[in-house]
């Protein structure tokens, strides 16, 4: 049997990861530096994540090696293999600590950094489990998923930058829209980072910026959202009308700490045809 791996922040659900055969590894975050907590599946993420008003006592820490380690050992000992996807290897250090963790388990391990995270890292994990059911090697698959990754796109809206400031990932964001905060920002991962996509001047605005964003002429859209569902909806609607087909899901705790409340983002994958 070959297993996928993942971090938590793909955000999926008790049901899908037994309806794929996905593992998920926890990330960490904790409290004033003292209570430490695991981020778990979408559901308690979530739950979380709306339970606190605000998030600026919470740091987070990275999946750690060992907890690869532990599962990767288990399942050699069981006869399988395993796939892991991780989180941008920009944005975590989790990418790492996979590879090695799958250097020590020895062979049958293999770590693919999604240079993306929730929506984008959900759409791999779910073409992953296609392929492999396909009866694909692992080989291959991580080369279909490296195509994929290339064409691959998040973009998401915050309320201020504070929160991505104090976690050190504003990158080329520094000097232009981390000055405007009377604006709403919308970023977007490119390579796995995070860089500036545009400015919108409130919420319909921003709804509009993300539409114009959608490229590659994707047949489907992931809305995610954690704390907007008012304009996860409005999104939603709009997508649809463009004849999309379109996916809600949710975030949680430890990107919602990078990133404050609320999110909202869109992700999808062009269409190869579009990028030839």
């Amino acid at each position: 049997m070959i297993y996928l791996l993942t971090d938590s922040t793909a955000y999926i659900s008790r049901k899908e990861a037994r309806e794929m055969d996905i593992i998920l590894i926890p990330m960490n975050y904790s409290r004033d530096g003292k209570d430490a907590f695991l981020e778990g599946y979408v559901e308690e993420s979530v739950a979380w994540a709306k339970n606190w008003q605000d998030l600026s006592p919470f740091s987070t820490a990275q999946a750690p090696t060992a907890a690869f380690l532990d599962v990767f050992l288990a399942l050699k000992e069981q006869g399988h293999s395993a796939l892991c996807l991780t989180i941008s290897s920009r944005l975590s250090g989790t990418y790492q600590n996979a590879v090695m963790a799958a250097q020590e388990a020895g062979e049958g391990f293999y770590v693919l950094d999604s240079k993306s995270t929730a929506g984008g890292l959900y759409l791999m994990l779910r073409e992953a489990r296609k392929l492999l059911n396909e009866g694909m090697a692992i080989e291959d698959v991580m080369e279909k998923l490296r195509a994929m990754r290339h064409r691959s796109r998040t973009i998401f809206s915050v309320q201020d930058m504070s929160p991505l400031r104090r976690s050190g990932r504003l990158g080329y964001m520094r000097s232009s829209v981390s000055t405007l905060l009377n604006l709403r920002p919308l970023l977007m991962l490119q390579d796995g980072g995070v860089v500036s996509h545009s400015l919108a001047r409130g919420q319909q605005d921003q709804l509009r910026k993300m539409l114009l964003g959608l490229s590659g002429n994707p047949h489907e859209v992931i809305v995610q959202e954690c704390g907007d569902k008012k304009a996860a909806d409005a999104l939603e609607e709009k997508l649809r009308e463009k004849g999309l087909v379109v996916h809600r899901r949710q975030g949680g705790i430890v990107l919602a700490i990078h990133l404050g409340l609320p999110v909202l983002s869109i992700a999808w994958v062009e269409s190869p045809e579009a990028t030839d």
